[in-house]
This record gives structure tokens, sequence and C-alpha cells, in this order.
């Protein structure tokens, strides 16, 4: 088994389109980090934009609760793949990297790059896509909690 190939998402799109108010909410109420990941992946990344009106129609469906819980599921995830706190970290490392090169020699400072900066760079690149697709999720939560208030205030 080749240990870089993508797993599948095990959420079914079309299942979740067939979802009700009860079974959103208790997805949102029940569901596991990584469930969570792969539902924001499988129905509201770039790939699933098709189907923008079945979802947003879903999200509609939701009570308080539902609302509630899901913007802070999905605020923990935004905050858990914010990359800007590493960028300290990072700079440290391109000056460790120059300092190398100047100093030692270029073979030292190729190896680190290779081996700490690189790694680093795709692991904030691929964990880029998650972070985007949780702030869509949680504007379009915050805009349905937002309709709902209105409905009920006038």
């Amino acid at each position: 088994m080749w240990p870089f190939r993508r797993k599948k998402n095990k959420i079914d799109l079309e299942e979740v389109k067939s979802w009700n108010k009860a079974d959103t909410k208790h997805f949102f109420l029940t569901a596991t980090d990584k469930e969570f990941h792969e539902f924001i992946e499988t129905c509201f990344s770039v790939k699933a934009e098709g189907n923008c009106v079945d979802m947003l129609n879903l999200l509609r469906g939701l009570d308080n609760d539902g609302l509630f819980y899901g913007i802070a599921k999905v605020t923990k995830i935004e905050a858990q793949f914010d990359h800007s706190k590493y960028l300290a970290a990072l700079i440290s490392l391109i000056t460790i990297v120059v300092n190398l090169y100047i100093k030692v020699n270029i073979g030292w400072a190729i190896v680190v790059t290779g081996t700490l900066i690189v790694p680093t760079l795709f692991k904030i690149g691929r964990e880029m896509r998650r972070r985007i697709s949780a702030v869509y999720l949680k504007s379009l939560l915050e805009q349905v909690k937002a309709e709902k208030e209105k409905v009920k205030a006038s």
C-alpha cells in the first residue's frame, strides 16, 4: 500500500444532502474533530461549490443550538490551523540556514533547509486549505444565524 495515497472521505455528499434538521444538528453536536474535518472537506471545499444551495439549505435547517455549536467547532478548527504563530520559528530557521550558508558551508545549509523548512512549508500549505474551508463555513453559519435573528425580530 502506497503510504502517501490520499484517503477517501467517509462522508458521502449525496447522503448529506438527504439529512433533515435533526440529522444535521445531531452531527454538529456529536461529530468528532476528524468527522467534522471530513464534513467540511466534502461539503464546503472548493470541490463541492456546485452544491452551495443544498448545503446552505442544510445550514438553514439548524436551530440555534446547532448553529452555536457549529460556529464553536469551526472557530476551533480555524484557531487550530492558524499558522501565523509559526512565523517566529520560521524566521529563526531561515536565519540559521543563512548563517550556515555564510559561515559554515552550503552543504549544511541545504541539509537543514531540506529537513526543517521545506516540510514545515508543505504542512502549512496543506493545512491552509482546511482553514479556508472552515472560515467559509463559519461565515455561512454566522449569516444563517443573523438571518434567523432578523426573521425572529420582525
